[in-house]
């Protein structure tokens, strides 16, 4: 996010910071949003961040105090654009990372029972069956077909996990390890639901089971029918604003025009306050479109899965009906594989049922942020729509070029006639917006006409809803297209909402979009003459930095105003340096005229009182013999 060796932590900090400052003045603010905040703010380049250059403490208050300037404003289109993109990047998830956040959510609530499970090794009767029960109640769980609570799903469970795995088995269970015992538990929960299932196929159970493919069925199409109906009210609305814009976006050029010319028409003063509230309001009104349609389509591919899944079901329980009909004992190969699918089959289900209810949450939280175009004055778009025909979406693709754009464009560009081969496959940039009006307009989106066909630049290709703003744009696309760049810095809720994102990092001259001047690197150099050399001279300990300095300061005053001291104990005496000097060694040897020798008496020692005393004590008594003996 900020981009700097010397603030690596400082985001943490900064975005602390502005939660705590919002939360102080009544304004609930989470981290992914404040870090989008303060993401968009650095890449406005009329705030004069550098995202390659280190922020100054100056440059983090500025910061702050633009960020919660933006969270704190009300009513405002583009914050609620913001909120809107934030949430759907939090929310929003691929089937496949919801279908194991779903799973990881499973067996994290069964985690402490299954530990119960696998730890267990007591093979007391009543110990056993304890366990037993808590095996059942984990495949209960796992499953999630009842409640455990519940006396008759207990039965049920209890006589389906019998017939496959009776309690006389728990010996071998104990004696399995810790992961053998998990995967047997995972088996057992899936022979067990399908038994269940197959139960209540056939009318002989089903305690604790919901109807799931129904319920899908009328929840997937009551949902389908909720977005197509909010998708219509919100289109309504764009349409409405779109028109208002692109009249206004056409008055504009008209009364340049006529300035030019001298010529004057009078019109009631629109301020420019409340176009660009209209703008803001219609970027928020196509984002909330782009989402709408992304959950309407993924909803509708659910309806083709849960079909899938029903016509599967259907045949695995016919299957399961032929295979057991009319025979007593079934080998355990030929049907357990069967039950296994089968609960597989119903898992699925239960996932669609939970993605299902995802979805209805992200959107009903997206709308929330719609509520801010109420605040739209129908008055003036009454007044610059006037007598003219609202104009959808349909009626711009149906519309037919009034002229020829051939030969009119820069040589740098293409036309790619609607009638050229895998017209179909190009994507136009923009999300296929004019690229004339985003620029023309200010942040102006209006869909553009692919009758008119496309322009190829630089291996791009853009969209144009008039053959005269097509005019426009392929005379001059360089300027165009950087322009573009250049607005979505000013505008940052147009990166996320026409991809810019890669665009805007392979564009490497951010100084020169900074609105500061930004000083060269200076440095002091000199030069000699042979005639006159000067050696060099290099202070190691100089520094520029005067933080440095000041440091240095610092410490050589505490010395100054400090004394040593120095004590020697028992121990570290020894270790005194003490300079010694050695001649060579000399040998000597001397002779005596006499050899002799003495001897001493031989000491003896006795003990006094073994005789008996009257205090009964002994005494160690040494004594010398006489020399003579």
């Amino acid at each position: 996010m900020l981009k700097s060796k010397e603030t690596d932590n400082v985001s943490e900090g900064v975005i602390r910071e502005i939660i705590t400052d919002c939360a102080s003045k009544g304004v609930t603010v989470d981290e992914a949003l404040a870090a989008y905040v303060i993401k968009l703010t650095v890449l406005d380049p009329a705030h004069g961040f550098i995202q390659d250059q280190p922020l100054g403490t100056e440059d983090l208050c500025k910061l702050v105090a633009l960020c919660i300037e933006k969270l704190l404003k009300e009513n405002c289109p583009y914050l609620s654009t913001i909120k809107m993109q934030v949430e759907f990047q939090t929310h929003h998830r691929t089937r496949k990372q919801q279908v194991a956040e779903i799973e990881a959510s499973i067996k994290k609530s069964t985690g402490p029972l299954m530990r119960e499970i696998t730890d267990a090794s007591s093979k007391y009767k009543d110990d056993l069956e304890k366990l037993y029960k808590k095996i059942i109640a984990a495949i209960i769980l796992r499953s999630g077909l009842g409640n455990p609570t519940n006396i008759g799903v207990m039965k049920e469970a209890t006589a389906a996990l019998q017939s496959v795995f009776p309690p006389s088995e728990l010996g071998q269970f104990l004696a399995l390890t810790r992961r053998e015992k998990e995967q047997q538990v995972y088996e057992l929960t899936q022979i067990v639901t399908g038994i269940r299932l197959f139960n209540r196929d056939c009318q002989k159970g089903g305690e604790g089971i919901d109807d799931l493919p129904h319920i899908l069925d009328e929840a997937n199409h009551a949902t389908q029918e909720a977005l197509k109906t909010y998708l219509h009210k919100i289109m309504q609305q764009i349409d409405t604003l779109t028109t208002t814009l692109e009249i206004h976006l056409h008055k504009q050029n008209e009364d340049n025009t006529a300035e030019s010319q001298g010529e004057e028409e009078d019109y009631i003063e629109v301020s420019d306050e409340e176009i660009i509230f209209l703008k803001g309001c219609l970027i928020a009104a196509r984002q909330q479109e782009i989402y709408t349609r992304k959950l309407l389509a993924e909803v509708v591919s659910s309806e083709g899965i849960l079909q899938e899944l029903l016509d599967h079901l259907t045949k695995r329980l016919v299957q399961l009906h032929d295979t057991v009909r009319f025979r007593t004992a079934i080998p355990t190969v030929e049907v357990y594989p069967q039950f296994i699918d089968l609960a597989e089959i119903w898992t699925n289900f239960q996932d669609e049922i939970v993605l299902l209810s995802n979805t209805n949450n992200l959107v009903w939280n997206l709308q929330r942020y719609m509520k801010v175009l109420d605040l739209i004055d129908m008055d003036i778009v009454k007044y610059l729509i006037g007598n003219r025909q609202i104009l959808t979406d349909v009626d711009r693709l149906s519309n037919k070029p009034g002229l020829s754009i051939s030969g009119k464009l820069d040589t740098s560009c293409e036309h790619i006639s609607p009638s050229a081969a895998n017209f179909n496959d190009f994507s136009p940039q923009y999300l296929g917006f004019c690229a004339w009006a985003v620029v023309a307009g200010e942040g102006i989106l209006i869909p553009g006409n692919l009758n008119i066909g496309l322009i190829r630049w630089n291996d791009n290709y853009y969209a144009c809803s008039t053959a005269e703003a097509a005019v426009l744009f392929g005379q001059n696309p360089e300027r165009f297209v950087t322009d573009a760049l250049n607005l979505a810095r000013r505008i940052p809720e147009l990166v996320e909402l026409l991809q810019l994102q890669d665009q805007l990092a392979q564009q490497k001259d951010i100084r020169e979009k900074v609105g500061k001047e930004i000083l060269a690197v200076k440095q002091d150099t000199g030069m000699q003459t042979v005639l006159h050399p000067i050696p060099p001279c290099t202070d190691n300990k100089y520094t520029w930095n005067v933080w440095k300095l000041k440091r240095r300061a610092i410490q050589l005053t505490n010395i100054a105003n400090s004394a040593t001291h120095s004590t020697q104990t028992i121990k570290s005496h020894f270790r005194s340096e003490v300079p010694l000097q050695a001649g060579p060694s000399k040998e000597k040897s001397c002779q005596t005229k006499k050899d002799s020798s003495t001897n001493v008496p031989t000491l003896g020692s006795f003990i006094f009182g073994l005789r008996g005393r009257r205090d009964d004590k002994q005494f160690k008594i040494h004594l010398t013999r006489p020399v003579d003996e």
